[in-house]
């Protein structure tokens, strides 16, 4: 008897390490469905995941994670689409120079890295119940570290540094990832967070400039490849050795303790609450 295919959906495929992750993933056997904002770049990471794997089946979803109406929308078209859902990978991720509100007021790099991700991860969680084992996969960073919890400040209110919102944003994956698993014990979802390594990809691109142009020429000597830098994410979709790991915090495929205020359960109680406030999610 064949072995049925697994389906991961990941969001933010169609370059760098999302696109790598589903090209791994599909070697394996996996089946692929991109949450991806441009028709035109989803096509052309669709034929470089059908070029090393021609036996899966890749599809795509368009979706701009700066809208909930949009998040909403196709999380739709998904769980209409498909019966279920074993591995769900929050991969997108930006960090954008200038302050920027989105049409649901919010600020851009708060609500694409975490409360779209909270409110997707909600939408398709009966999808990831109907697997036999279903797991979730969030992208952080060891950026979490410098991350400062304000719950005055989620919007930037206080001012706006683009390195100081992406940390608080990586903070609130460790949050996130923490809370949800602990809400999951029991049901057979593993919910674990990753540090896929400093990448040499297009990530901050809109930042390699004026000042800070040298310092990314040289930081981007010792970054490494998005090969390698998918393949926690990897590692945590497949292995059959992480299967019941959940709550945790990974890099270089490891285990990884994160310390001080990662663990704050009142803090993650409060972006855990004013997250579902926001969002509609994760209601009965």
């Amino acid at each position: 008897m064949a072995q049925e295919q697994k389906l991961v959906l990941i969001t933010g495929a169609t370059e760098g390490v999302g696109k790598q992750t589903a090209i791994q993933l599909a070697a394996k056997g996996f089946n692929i469905v991109m949450m991806v904002r441009n028709k035109v770049r989803a096509g052309l990471a669709k034929a470089e995941i059908l070029a090393a794997a021609p036996n899966a089946q890749v599809d795509y979803i368009i979706v701009d994670l700066t809208s909930f109406k949009q998040v909403r929308a196709a999380a739709k078209q998904f769980n209409d689409k498909y019966p279920k859902l074993d591995v769900l990978i929050n991969n997108a991720g930006l960090i954008y120079p200038d302050k920027k509100i989105t049409e649901d007021g919010f600020e851009l790099c708060f609500q694409t890295n975490h409360l779209s991700h909270f409110l997707l991860t909600s939408l398709v969680l009966d999808k990831l119940r109907l697997s036999k084992q279903g797991r979730i996969i969030n992208l952080s960073s060891e950026g979490h570290k410098m991350g400062k919890f304000d719950p005055d400040n989620f919007n930037a209110e206080k001012g706006y540094s683009s390195i100081a919102q992406y940390c608080f944003t990586k903070l609130c994956n460790l949050y996130f990832t923490y809370s949800l698993a602990e809400k999951l014990k029991g049901t057979g979802i593993t919910v674990n967070a990753v540090h896929p390594g400093v990448v040499r990809s297009g990530f901050g691109s809109d930042l390699d400039k004026g000042w800070l142009k040298p310092i990314f020429a040289i930081s981007r000597l010792f970054m490494i490849s998005n090969e390698q830098g998918a393949a926690t994410s990897v590692f945590l979709a497949s292995d059959p050795s992480v299967a019941k790991v959940t709550g945790k915090y990974f890099k270089n495929s490891k285990e990884t303790a994160t310390k001080g205020n990662t663990h704050n359960t009142t803090n993650q109680q409060i972006l855990w609450d004013y997250s579902v406030e926001k969002t509609g999610a994760f209601k009965p």
